[in-house]
């Protein structure tokens, strides 16, 4: 239940990792959200690739993890 609507609740799964990785700061929330995206199983190749860039940016420490952040308002 609290995955789909984790999912339903974000804008495409390209943007919201493109902005992690921009940002280099993830929240726990996102990686939640993460984890579950990948479970799906329905990932696209360029998805799949964007996935491994941002767990590379975690694993090199590479990425703060922060606090709770909002980045879908606007």
């Amino acid at each position: 239940m609290m995955s789909a609507q984790a999912t339903l609740s974000r804008p495409n799964i390209e943007q919201t990792l493109e902005q992690i990785l921009a940002s280099q700061e993830i929240t726990l929330n996102d990686q939640r959200w993460l984890i579950s995206v990948c479970f799906e199983g329905s990932l696209s190749p360029q998805q799949e690739y964007l996935v491994n860039q941002v767990y590379e940016a975690l694993r090199n420490g590479l990425l703060l993890v922060v606090e709770a952040k909002d980045r879908y308002s606007n």
